[in-house]
């Protein structure tokens, strides 16, 4: 498997399922039950095509937004420095 680039793209499907992924490996390293962790896993897993909590779906939906647009400003940023 390769790994990935700061530069490589993913669908937000893609990248909600990764943060779950993120979560999950790190509740495990920690080898603890954390709660909080266990609760939000949850609320991240699919059901029926969709989340089992749907406003976590609305939740990365916005943080996905925020973050592209945070990502725009600073290529804007970047390419104004140039």
């Amino acid at each position: 498997m390769t790994m990935m680039k700061a530069s490589d793209t993913i669908t937000l499907v893609e990248g909600y399922d990764a943060v779950r992924v993120f979560l999950e490996t790190v509740w495990r390293r920690h080898d603890k039950s954390v709660d909080e962790i266990a609760f939000v896993l949850g609320g991240l897993q699919w059901a029926d095509g969709a989340p089992v909590d749907p406003a976590m779906w609305q939740d990365w939906l916005a943080a996905a937004q925020i973050a592209a647009a945070a990502g725009r400003a600073r290529s804007k940023k970047a390419d104004k420095a140039c």
